[in-house]
């Protein structure tokens, strides 16, 4: 007979975790996490690509 109590196994863990990582990315504060991390970095690969220093070639001097 069973007393309400159950033994959690790996199954039931990995769904329970699965349904609350997909709770946190369909309630609004996770989206604004989540949109604001990518808001971020592609911020940052952008401003890495376009603000490279560019050599320039020395001239040598005329005399």
């Amino acid at each position: 007979m069973a007393t309400g109590t159950e033994i959690t196994t790996g199954k039931s863990a990995l769904a329970a975790l699965g349904s609350s990582n997909s709770f946190l990315l369909a309630h609004p504060v996770g989206v604004a996490i989540v949109g604001g991390a990518l808001v971020g970095a592609g911020t940052y690969f952008l401003m890495k690509k376009f603000l490279k220093k560019k050599e320039e070639e020395v001239k040598p001097v005329e005399a």
